[in-house]
């Protein structure tokens, strides 16, 4: 009966959640976690400093024994969300048997949030999981990382643009593979935030991940919907044809009826039906995980 209140309960929580996910972000994230939790014997090792910055602090979700790792940067338009907002995505990567790492990144309206601080957040939280992930039941020859949104952007920058890892001693080879999840890869900011973040104009180009390709990008999956009213579907498009072009290992998965938002979500099994979009990466990356030796 415990049990059964337990799971009653987990989904009002969701279904409450649900709805304030689209009125209210952080309360509505909060109360969809929190119902995931109930359910779920994932556990994290919080607030690890990756850097000397504040915001430089990571979360991770270890297996019971070595395993791959899924490193998981969450979007919000570059100034919203937390890392423990993201619960439900490391709790997905999670159950298919990943290690997952859930970094935090500099944001909007801090005035050191601007282009390329949290794209260099991505790279040293990276390189923290290199150097330590095996103290946490982490193969650091088996890195991936997934990113969705603002995340998928930093995530292909990091993939694409060598500086970023080359500048904390790594490469691209470092990726095992990537998966960009509704990336606005190339755009003209348009909006107050995305001007302050990436500007000035000047600047633009610099942040534009079409910019970048050369061939040596890690394995690379795109994911989008035909039904994205935010990010554009050009942005998959035209960046997998430049990757095809450059000889890169390119998939993509265009979906039809959900949403920017219902992407995310469907990562998650309790949100999926058939459209479940952490399986999809998941047979992504586990084509490509390096054998030991």
């Amino acid at each position: 009966m415990k049990k059964l209140i337990i799971i009653i309960g987990s989904f009002a929580l969701i279904g409450v959640g649900f709805v304030w996910f689209i009125g209210d972000r952080d309360r509505g994230m909060w109360l969809m976690n929190s119902a995931i939790g109930a359910a779920s014997n994932t556990q994290a090792t919080s607030d690890i400093s990756f850097g000397d910055q504040p915001w430089q602090k990571l979360d991770i979700y270890p297996q019971n024994s070595t395993a791959p790792v899924v490193v998981f940067i969450h979007g919000g338009s570059w100034r919203h969300g937390r890392k423990d907002q993201y619960f439900f995505a490391a709790d997905s990567f999670h159950r298919l048997g990943y290690t997952v790492v859930l970094p935090d990144y500099v944001k909007y309206p801090d005035e050191r949030a601007s282009f390329p601080s949290f794209v260099e957040d991505g790279a040293q939280a990276i390189a923290w999981v290199k150097e330590n992930i095996s103290e946490y039941k982490g193969d650091p020859y088996n890195i991936f990382v997934a990113g969705h949104s603002a995340g998928a952007h930093t995530a292909l920058m990091l993939a694409s643009d060598a500086q970023y890892l080359n500048a904390v001693g790594l490469s691209e080879k470092d990726l095992r593979a990537v998966a960009g999840i509704a990336g606005p890869y190339s755009f003209v900011p348009d909006w107050h935030v995305t001007k302050k973040v990436f500007g000035p104009p000047a600047r633009y180009p610099l942040m534009d991940v079409f910019n970048y390709v050369d061939g040596s990008e890690p394995p690379t999956l795109l994911l989008h919907s035909k039904a994205d009213k935010q990010v554009g579907q050009y942005n998959q498009d035209q960046l997998a044809e430049l990757m095809k072009n450059a000889g890169v290992d390119v998939q993509t998965v265009l979906y039809d009826e959900i949403s920017h938002i219902d992407i995310l979500l469907k990562l998650h099994p309790w949100f999926a039906d058939q459209i479940h979009v952490s399986k999809d990466i998941d047979r992504f990356f586990k084509a490509r995980i390096k054998k030991p030796n």
